[in-house]
């Protein structure tokens, strides 16, 4: 009996989809025995975490990642900093070589238990300059708030605001609730195994400019390897979902020197909300300053990584000037001087935020 249209049309889909997943999975497996990450998997219970460290010194620098995104287009970043102190950068669950959390479950309180036990797993010792990029900042609040006597400091990058979908909606729709389904629609319709095809046939020019973009040459295969993995959309889903939900406030960081760093401006009503919540972030300590780029988008550590290296250098500076639980630590500074807040910059506008007692 012969098969109807429709029914052939039916199996032939079929045919491709178990191919393609078939391709995609030997290619992962492939991927994960020739692309070791460039640090260290670190067990924390069951699970393991890829962390990369370099330097000595005290306070710590924790570089946190932004949604999604793995070690790599820190590497450079994280090399400059250990040139002074110890530094960190690691992969969240399910980011690049980290396992899952389980169940897939996303939330940044879970980041942050996941983050301590990391470090105390990897016996790297309080206490901490918290450097988050993006949603890294979100995690990097939320750190503090759970151990406050471990952070020296924190410096946002460009960071998320946990209002900022309903904050978007209102100013603009395109970047709030509709722009994250959208997003997570795409990622969710791509076929894997057809695009691994393709970008092997050099049919798919996009992924090598975010292999560009994301990673040094050195490290271009495994960052090309990690785009197309199957773990990196399912981690990208499931953070644009968690910031779907959010909506409570930033919490607020009592005296914890604070910096913010806040991407050039641009045109459009998301861009003045964007910035109108940088503000309410830089006001969350009472001892903080406010940085504004002058060049460079939302991922300043590829478009400007001077600016960002030096933010770091300054806020261990401020950190050291202080207090510390065990200063014994601290080792001959090889870095260079901070930058005063009184001397022009031609790639930054620094802007001390003071919160007096009726603000709190």
């Amino acid at each position: 009996m012969a098969m109807k249209p429709v029914s052939r049309a039916a199996a032939a889909i079929a045919a491709a989809g178990i191919t393609s997943a078939t391709y995609q999975a030997i290619a992962e497996a492939r991927d994960h025995r020739r692309f070791p990450g460039p640090g260290s998997l670190v067990d924390i219970g069951g699970r393991r975490l890829h962390l990369v460290t370099a330097g000595e010194g005290s306070p710590v620098v924790v570089i946190i990642p932004a949604l999604a995104d793995n070690v790599l287009q820190w590497l450079g970043v994280l090399e400059a900093v250990a040139a002074g102190t110890q530094a960190c950068v690691y992969d969240r669950a399910g980011v690049g070589w980290s396992d899952p959390p389980p169940h897939w479950r996303r939330a940044p309180d879970l980041m942050a238990a996941d983050l301590h036990t990391l470090l105390r797993a990897a016996k790297v010792p309080p206490p901490y300059v918290l450097a988050g990029h993006s949603i890294g900042g979100i995690v990097a609040r939320r750190f503090y708030v759970r151990h406050p006597d471990e952070v020296a400091g924190i410096l946002l990058i460009d960071s998320s605001h946990e209002g900022q979908a309903r904050r978007f909606d209102a100013a603009d729709w395109r970047k709030g609730t509709a722009g994250y389904i959208r997003v997570m629609a795409r990622r969710q319709a791509r076929i894997l195994g057809a695009r691994r095809l393709a970008d092997s046939l050099g049919l798919m020019p996009g992924i090598e400019d975010d292999v560009a973009r994301e990673a040094p040459p050195e490290h271009a295969d495994a960052a090309r390897a990690v785009i197309l993995s199957t773990r990196q959309r399912r981690t990208m889903v499931r953070e644009m979902l968690m910031m779907v939900r959010l909506r409570e406030a930033p919490p607020d960081l009592g005296s914890v020197p604070l910096a913010v760093l806040t991407r050039a401006s641009s045109p459009g009503a998301g861009w003045l909300a964007w910035a109108q919540m940088q503000d309410e972030l830089a006001a969350l300590s009472s001892d903080s300053i406010h940085i504004h780029a002058d060049r460079g988008g939302h991922y300043l550590q590829r478009d400007d990584p001077d600016l960002v290296v030096q933010a770091i250098r300054d806020l261990v500076w401020r950190c050291r000037a202080t207090a510390l639980p065990d200063p014994g630590r601290m080792l001959p500074c090889t870095m260079p001087s901070p930058t005063p807040a009184t001397c022009g910059a031609p790639n930054y506008l620094l802007m001390v935020q003071s919160r007096g007692p009726n603000d709190a």
